[in-house]
Formats: structure tokens, sequence, C-alpha cells
């Protein structure tokens, strides 16, 4: 459920991201100015220096920003749920963070790739963002592998489909390829849950 509204200078910063992120898909980093920031955010040229000391920042904030609903989404405590369900809703979050961010994070990427000053900064937050997931699902899966089973190599064939699946999404992000792709993780999801439901043997 969303948070109230941000207000004041929080929310001043709110439009000037939103602004910036969306005229840097548009238009590109270089092509953007931040006048055209300022005015798309509705605020004056010099509002925008006094909330970000430089148009990189505003890129460092912008890509942050995009990040956070799925980060926030793995902060959820889903400790009462049982492991399976828990499973279940940490990969709807990371599949609906792949087709609804695809485009941005696509964008965002392209830059790091063409741009060494970026490189860090949008890399640093992927790598700790797949941790931060890679992480929740093996505490999950850890509840529910039977023994001899390592639930940090299991957590790892799906962290690496999540990733795979992200990453084709930036090269074909039609919706059936997401749904076929988005099809095979859950399969691979399943298969985890039908190993864990397997009574154990002598």
């Amino acid at each position: 459920m969303a948070g109230p509204a941000p207000t004041g200078k929080a929310a001043t910063q709110e439009r000037i991201l939103a602004a910036a992120t969306a005229l840097f898909i548009e238009q590109g980093y270089e092509q953007t100015t931040v006048q055209e920031v300022a005015n798309r955010a509705g605020v004056s040229r010099a509002t925008v220096f006094w909330h970000f000391s430089e148009k990189a920042a505003l890129f460092r904030e912008s890509f942050s920003r995009l990040l956070q609903p799925f980060r926030e989404s793995l902060e959820r405590d889903l400790d009462d749920l049982p492991p399976a369900k828990r499973l279940d809703e940490q990969m709807a979050a990371s599949d609906r963070f792949a087709r609804d961010h695809h485009e941005e994070i696509g964008a965002f990427v392209r830059w790091a790739v063409e741009s060494p000053d970026f490189r860090e900064t949008v890399l640093t937050a992927l790598f700790d963002l797949n941790q931060r997931f890679a992480g929740a699902i093996t505490q999950t899966i850890a509840e529910m592998a039977p023994p001899g089973h390592d639930p940090k190599l299991l957590a790892g064939g799906i962290n690496l489909a999540f990733d795979a699946n992200l990453l084709l999404s930036l090269f074909d992000p039609s919706p059936r390829g997401m749904d076929e792709r988005a099809a095979a993780v859950a399969e691979l999801t399943n298969v985890i849950k039908k190993l864990a439901e397997r009574p154990e043997t002598d």
C-alpha cells in the first residue's frame, strides 16, 4: 500500500526527479538540460540546483528512485506467511519490477555502458539490489528446503533466472516474451516448492 504523498521539500524533490527521469528516458542524458527539467517540474532552474548540486546528481538520484519500489518490496515483513507463499510473493514482486520498469532500467543501463562516469553508480545499485533479492529468497528457501539441498544454491538458480529475465526484457519487451520468461521462472520456483513438499525418507 502506498504511503502518504510527500509534501513541502520532499514533494518538490519528487517532482524534479520524476521530470528528470522522464526526460532522460525520452531524450538521453546528454541532450537533457537542467532548464528542461525545471520547466517540466514547474520550478526554477535555481530550485533544481538548490536540491541537486549538479545534473549528475540528478542522474544518481533518479536511478535510486527507480529502484526504491523493489527495495521496499524486499523489506516488507512477510514472516507471517508460510515459506511457500512468501516465496510466491517475493517472485511476484520481482516480476512486477521487471515488467513495470524495463524501459527505464534499459535506458540507465545503456548510459552506464556508454559512460564510465555513470557505470559505477548503476552497477553498484543493481548489484546491491541483486544481493538483497538473493538474501531474501535464500532465507525463505532455507525454511523449506529438505535435508541434502543447499538453500543458497537453490536460491541462486532462481536469482539467475530473475537476472536473465530482467536482462532479456531490455532486448525483448514484448508481452509474449515476458510472459514466457515469467512462466519459466515460476516453473523453477514450483519445482523447489514441490521438492520441499516431499516426505523425508530414511
